[in-house]
């Protein structure tokens, strides 16, 4: 078998992660234009924004189902097709209701993609690599954000509002098609995760697809040995029950989605317009092109976890990125509460999401990978997938009727969302002192960790 890049690889499934922020960038950008084009209502607007989720909730809960039944990489492929079929809904949509379901069906394929993707990566990539392979996707994140809003401030700069409501909006989903089918024929050229051929008893198989991408024979038959130990359920006919160390595991998988959407991360991508817009005095044009440096450090950001992921370790940056989070926010909300508004507070927005991107974003997706042991790390990683985007959800939602509460606003003056995000990221901060490190642990060293908690066999 030819040997394999393992960041070639990380890249092309990394693709989805661009095509996410790229299309929420997008949409973010395309609300004014679809709106009258299908004369919607306040209501419906927000609708239009969220109604992914519904998708996303639904693909992440079946993404272990299908992960464990077909394996990662078909759950990946089909995940990409049905994205190009909702997209195909979505562009084409005559009317509100055909929009709305190809938004709900691009929602499945993505929640599909994000369960079965970090897993993937995980289990293929060598332990001393397993970091800054399942960091490029941040990168790819990062390239995605720019681009989308990129193009959304050029198509708002350059084409009149007439055209950009009768094609504008297409030609932004389009876009996306052509980027699904690049990701399509890329991932045909994947390997299977050697472990899940493991649990699957197709042992020959996934030595070969282990030797795609460890080039020493010795260290192949190590690994191999502790893979045939550890990951072989179904071929010695052992039953799985959830116990002893598998509950601490599964526990992270409910506790880290729901402080990563507490970060305020979301609330900042799809409305970070109408924020720059609040905290600084600029035209909406302006506040439009700077948002587009939201993408510049979130880049800088992945740039930073890729270089260091395997040097310092997974605690180290989810700890630095928690700290920068909680002043950066911690300052937003200040100077909101005492109205001191002005230009250099939008710095503040691009502090907080370089420490997002290294600790929340990059390391929180990786080290949710690593920590479940094998036999339940789809179970887990759905979990985490529906969680995740059940809080999504929440706050995208409340955060508009938290900003329009009357009382609210006049007794904090608009600090109230970036106050509740600041004091999730300080208890972040002291949730992250008590994990283990996974830095440089093959995942059988990390499942025999949790065994110390109570073996689950």
């Amino acid at each position: 078998m030819k040997s394999k890049n393992i960041y070639t690889v990380a890249s092309i499934v990394g693709i989805a992660g661009f095509i996410f922020v790229y299309d929420s960038a997008n949409l973010g950008g395309s609300v004014k234009y679809i709106q009258p084009y299908f004369k919607l209502g306040p209501s419906q607007v927000g609708i239009l924004v969220a109604i992914s989720l519904i998708g996303n909730f639904f693909g992440s809960l079946l993404a272990g189902y299908f992960s464990d039944k077909i394996g990662r990489k078909l759950t990946m492929i089909y995940g990409v097709i049905i994205g190009i079929i909702g997209l195909l809904f979505a562009s084409f949509a005559p009317f509100i209701t055909i929009f709305y379901i190809g938004r709900i069906i691009f929602g499945f394929s993505i929640g599909l993609i994000f369960v079965a993707a970090p897993m993937y990566i995980t289990e293929v990539a060598p332990a001393p690599k397993r970091g800054r392979a399942g960091s490029i996707r941040q990168l790819l994140l990062a390239f995605g954000l720019i681009l989308g809003y990129t193009i959304g401030f050029i198509f708002n700069y350059y084409f009149s509002l007439e055209w950009n409501i009768k094609f504008g909006w297409r030609v932004l989903i389009f876009i996306e098609i052509a980027l699904l089918i690049i990701m399509l024929f890329s991932m045909l050229t994947l390997v299977e995760s050697p472990r899940w051929l493991i649990i699957k008893g197709r042992v020959e198989k996934a030595k070969e697809s282990l030797e795609a991408f460890i080039d020493s024979k010795e260290r192949v038959n190590i690994v191999f040995s502790e893979m045939l130990t550890n990951n072989s359920p179904e071929i010695s006919g052992k039953k799985i029950k959830i116990r002893g160390g598998l509950v601490y595991a599964l526990t992270l998988c409910v506790i880290f989605p729901i402080f990563r959407q507490l970060s305020g991360v979301n609330v900042i991508t799809y409305y970070a317009q109408k924020i720059f817009a609040t905290i600084s005095s600029d035209t909406p044009s302006l506040a439009y092109f700077q948002s587009i440096f939201i993408g510049v450090s979130e880049l800088l950001g992945a740039i930073f976890v890729v270089t260091f992921a395997d040097k310092m370790g997974r605690k180290i940056l989810l700890l630095i990125g928690a700290a920068g989070m909680f002043f950066s926010e911690a300052f937003i909300a200040y100077s909101l509460y005492k109205t001191q508004i002005g230009l250099d507070l939008s710095y503040f927005i691009y502090i907080y999401n370089f420490f997002f991107t290294i600790s929340a974003g990059a390391m929180l997706t990786v080290y949710i990978s690593e920590v479940l042991p094998t036999v339940i790390r789809s179970k887990g990683s759905s979990l985490t997938g529906m969680i995740n985007w059940i809080a999504d959800a929440a706050i995208i939602y409340s955060f508009p009727l938290l900003n329009a509460n009357m009382y609210l606003t006049e007794k904090f003056h608009g600090s109230i969302s970036f106050i509740i995000f600041s004091v999730s990221m300080l208890i972040f901060f002291i949730i992250i002192l008590f994990l283990p490190e996974t830095k440089d642990k093959t995942l059988e060293e990390i499942a025999d960790y949790w065994k110390t908690k109570g073996d689950w066999e």
